[in-house]
């Protein structure tokens, strides 16, 4: 027999990422629509709580392959589906579902198998556990303990037969990972003999057909069916066996099986099809999701999957049958789970002819532990994955944070630092941890963060900030709290450091009850990088694309004011903005950098923007050049970064000091900045800054007027991370769609108002869904 090699994989599947065709990909929208229309399909079908074909089980000797050994999985499979997609265990359909589960006499292999999938999912039940160590004696009872069959399955109890298949196997393993995933104390001893099966029946070509006979690969006799099941299987067993394996920071760590039945798919994609199309799509998204590869090869999984299946669904909601509905509704719901974190696979001695791979993936397990953990926590399904930085930069927007690991020096080219800079400005945290606390890893860390961010530096996080006292894990409540270092722009935190601890190390060893310390730190950090509840659907983005189809008749020129401070916190924000206000047909907006007092401010520019989050003082020269700006007709714009006070503060003494004779005043509803292009009566407030305004939603911009116009907009509450796009918490200030919607008003203010050429069509995007 072939044995496994007791080892990882390093990720093949991500080293050359290739744009969808166009036309290719589902929107979110038709995704949420499709899975909308299948849960409805299932429910039609069910009859009696159940979606049995009769009531009661026949079976005898003779019927061991037929639909009455697999009597209770249509029930099992349309439960687990509608659980796995979000829907309640409270609700009555599903409740009437359950208990007909609980009390069904299931005997088969692929009813037991769904049913075992049924009970992690019925949080809060007391009887699901023992449920799922009743499914999980049952299963292995089943499972063959003799010759060529030695850890497979066959569609019933047969008695020690020799019969088996690798689908009846497939959801045996499927069944028996669910029962360990609910049950950490059952045994463990058969996961070694299946991964061995497995292992033995996998071809030199890397692929795996219904029953294993040597030299069928060669007659083509491997199918994706079997190969996705095969490799789906393995990522299980490498769970189960070896998790926790890597720790000692020796480098990244392969497992040549898993990489070659991959191969194998990517090789023959086209070849899915069939009657076994949508079983094959279920294991395709399992081993999308266990993997944390956004591709295999270069072929976006879930995007393409989900564009056809959209596609291919049927008037009532189905596809063909309620097993082949169920494998869609699987595919689409599980592999649509929000992505936390994005792996970073990278390269070091960048600047050499040679590229080596860096140590990024000596824990292959680390990420995917600490969703697992943190999808519990949060009760809801999360995901991770794999990028790197051959890819466009849009592709790691997918998850709030970008996650580096390793124990070497960091050696990014000028490009790389480019993609991890605009990743960042764009509104997402890159997170590092050195592994086993390597020095070399935190000097270059901290290095990476200064080349990309002049001007900040990294400091230890105080105790007080908002991912320490704002999120569900407070610090204060930590036996031993971890040393977390930050860079952040004064409004929020753009890269975070662990230094020491060694996160990476708890995740992969699963420690969540003796350093849960570790796991809370870190659940905090992706709770602050998406305010707490902001968690897209992938597919889902903030970021906004600038439409070539667009063509605005107008267009503005708009200066951002650099001064003697930090005066560009968020540079992302206004690209993003200038591509909303493009795609809304409202104006092609020109930005442009100005130093203040060096005699290039005049009134070709609309409005000037001054921002900031600290304190700052302007010269005489500066203060006088905007003097003379606004009274030749511009307007200027001052927000305070994150809310601060510090700015704010700042702004109006500046203010007071460049028009001794202005009033600042509150703009009242009426003022024509909230007429136009956006109708603004209310606004929605970050979280965090409902306890500075209340339930209040009315705007709270203030202004300066010279003569019969306003000359000064003035914002104590934030615009300019609104601008960026991504919620983020710790923020004084606007919601993004209402940041954007003010922000365009008052540049269009400053514009002189409705041009004859334009439209009022409302500005598009701002919020978290904009695409």
């Amino acid at each position: 027999m072939r044995r496994c090699r007791v080892a990882f994989w390093m990720s093949i599947a991500v080293s050359c990422l290739a744009a969808a065709p166009p036309g290719l990909a589902a929107t979110p929208q038709e995704v949420e629509a499709a899975i909308g229309k299948a849960k409805q399909y299932l429910y039609s079908q069910q009859k009696d709580g159940n979606w049995e074909k009769v009531a009661t089980r026949k079976l005898d000797a003779k019927d061991w392959q037929t639909e009455g050994a697999q009597w209770g999985g249509l029930t099992a499979i349309a439960t687990y589906a509608l659980l796995a997609s979000g829907e309640s265990p409270q609700d009555p359909r599903i409740k009437q579902a359950v208990e007909f589960l609980k009390q069904a006499d299931v005997v088969g292999t692929y009813a037991l198998g769904m049913r075992a999938n049924v009970w992690p999912l019925m949080r809060g039940d007391p009887q699901a556990k023992a449920a799922s160590q009743r499914d999980a004696q049952l299963l292995i009872d089943r499972m063959k303990v003799s010759g060529d069959a030695r850890g497979m399955f066959n569609y019933i109890q047969d008695g020690g037969g020799e019969r088996y298949d690798h689908s009846c196997s497939n959801y045996g393993v499927l069944g028996l990972w669910a029962c360990a995933e609910m049950n950490p104390e059952m045994r463990t001893d058969f996961w070694q003999v299946i991964e061995e099966a497995w292992c033995a029946h996998q071809y030199d070509d890397g692929g795996w057909s219904y029953i294993f006979k040597q030299g069928d690969s060669k007659d083509g006799k491997a199918t994706p069916s079997m190969t996705s099941a095969g490799v789906a299987t393995l990522f299980i067993t490498l769970d189960m066996l070896r998790a926790t394996q890597g720790l000692e920071c020796s480098g990244n760590i392969f497992n040549p099986r898993i990489e070659k039945g991959i191969e194998w798919l990517v090789k023959n994609w086209n070849q899915i099809g069939g009657n076994r199309e949508l079983y094959t799509w279920y294991n395709i998204e399992r081993i999308g999701v266990a993997s944390g590869y956004k591709y295999l090869g270069t072929i976006n999984w879930y995007q393409e999957g989900a564009a056809k299946l959209v596609k291919r669904q049927g008037a009532n909601g189905a596809w063909g049958d309620v097993p082949d509905t169920c494998f869609a509704l699987l595919f689409l719901s599980r592999g649509r789970a929000p992505v936390i974190l994005n792996k970073l696979q990278y390269d070091i001695d960048a600047n050499q002819d040679r590229l080596k791979p860096g140590h990024w993936n000596q824990r292959p397990r680390d990420a995917a532990s600490f969703t697992k953990w943190m999808s519990r926590q949060t009760e809801r399904p999360l995901n991770w994955q794999i990028v790197n930085l051959k890819a466009p930069v849009e592709e790691l927007a997918d998850a709030p944070i970008l996650y580096i690991a390793g124990n070497q020096d960091l050696n990014f080219t000028a490009e790389e630092q480019d993609k991890l800079r605009l990743f960042v400005e764009q509104g997402g945290m890159i997170l590092g941890n050195a592994d086993c606390a390597s020095r070399s890893f935190v000097t270059s860390f901290r290095k990476l963060g200064a080349r990309l961010f002049p001007g900040y530096e990294f400091r230890e996080l105080p105790a007080e900030h908002v991912i320490y006292t704002e999120q569900p894990y407070p610090r204060k409540n930590w036996k031993t709290p971890p040393s977390i270092l930050s860079l952040g722009n004064g409004a929020r935190e753009l890269m975070i450091l662990i230094p020491q601890a060694d996160a990476g190390r708890a995740w992969t060893m699963q420690t969540h009850r003796t350093q849960q310390d570790l796991f809370q730190a870190t659940a905090n950090i992706v709770h602050y990088a998406v305010e707490r509840h902001n968690l897209r659907y992938k597919g889902e983005t903030h970021v906004v694309a600038r439409a070539a189809t667009s063509a605005p008749a107008r267009a503005i020129k708009l200066a951002r004011l650099k001064y003697g401070g930090a005066w560009d916190p968020e540079p992302g924000g206004w690209r993003r903005l200038a591509n909303i206000m493009h795609n809304s047909g409202l104006a092609n907006l020109a930005v442009e950098t100005v130093e203040l007092g060096a005699g290039r401010l005049d009134n070709t520019f609309a409005a000037a923007h001054l921002t900031g989050a600290f304190q700052f003082r302007l010269t005489d020269v500066q203060r006088g050049e905007l003097r003379k700006y606004m009274e030749g007709g511009g307007t200027l714009v001052i927000d305070a970064a994150g809310g601060s006070s510090a700015f704010g503060a700042s702004a109006e003494v500046e203010l007071a000091a460049i028009l001794p004779n202005g009033r600042l005043a509150n703009l009242p509803p009426e003022h024509a900045v909230y007429a136009w292009p956006n109708a603004i009566k209310e606004v929605e407030y970050r979280r965090y800054a409902r306890r500075v305004v209340g339930s209040n939603k009315a705007p709270r911009l203030r202004g300066i007027d010279i003569g019969d116009r306003t000359a000064v907009v003035l914002s104590r509450e934030d615009l300019s991370v609104g601008l960026v796009g991504q919620s983020v918490d710790g923020i004084i200030g606007y919601e993004p769609r209402s940041a954007a919607e003010l922000m365009t008003n008052v540049i269009l203010y400053a514009a002189g108002g409705v041009a004859k050429a334009q439209t009022t069509q409302p500005v598009q995007g701002g919020g978290d869904k904009v695409k």
